[in-house]
């Protein structure tokens, strides 16, 4: 099941979230009906007690337009263990290195595990030029377990596809350079320039199904 709800205005997901209980909802997208229309501000502690209500299982979460902090976001994604798809634009700055560590599987016995252990797709759309990127090269390394059994062991999915898009900077390929270690356990990375995808394997995608994308502002100049 997937919601829909067409009110506007800056109460509108908290009327939602308080108006509906929601047992079988599995995808909920949240965005502006127009890109230049009053932006969303995101109700926590409504958005926490309809996820408690409804007890569903949700698998994917969209936002855009949508006003939340990076604690807010956190504390949002802790409530959804089943969630194995997020894509999210990053229009106030949600994106913080704090955020991202969030995400990270850390070594250390005395780290808490990730949040949304069954990620496995990821999109995130950058619209300033601050963004940590050692942090967002360190998650995405700590999630990719090509072993099950690994995987399974820890109790984390691997991630499968990584869509970063930046609105408003270049890509520095050189800093991004660690991530093409993934090639030895079967990694496909590519640039998007254009609509379509013109991708430079490293080595067969379908071998380990792993997918990253990271575009610049070149993206959105065609």
């Amino acid at each position: 099941m997937a919601a829909v709800w067409s009110e506007q205005g800056e109460g509108m997901l908290e009327n939602m979230c308080s108006r509906f209980t929601l047992p079988s909802l599995g995808e909920l997208i949240v965005h502006p009906e127009r890109p230049t229309s009053l932006k969303l501000f995101w109700p926590m502690d409504s958005f926490s007690a309809f996820i408690s209500k409804s007890s569903c299982t949700l698998t994917t979460l969209s936002l855009s337009g949508v006003g939340i902090s990076d604690l807010d976001f956190i504390a949002a994604l802790c409530l959804l263990p089943s969630l194995t798809k997020l894509s999210f634009g990053d229009d106030l700055g949600t994106i913080t290195s704090l955020f991202l560590s969030s995400l990270t599987l850390h070594d250390s016995a005395f780290e808490p595990g990730p949040i949304v252990p069954n990620l496995c797709s990821l999109s995130i759309h950058v619209k300033g030029t601050s963004f940590d990127d050692t942090a967002f090269i360190e998650m995405v390394l700590s999630r990719w377990l090509p072993d099950p059994s690994y995987a399974a062991t820890l109790g984390v999915a691997s991630m499968r596809s990584v869509i970063l898009r930046f609105r408003e900077r270049e890509v520095d390929k050189d800093v991004y350079r660690p991530l093409y270690e993934l090639d030895k356990v079967g990694l496909r990375w590519g640039w998007e320039v254009h609509e379509e995808a013109k991708l430079r394997p490293l080595c067969n995608l379908e071998r380990m199904g792993m997918r990253v994308v990271i575009t610049g502002q070149e993206y959105y100049s065609h």
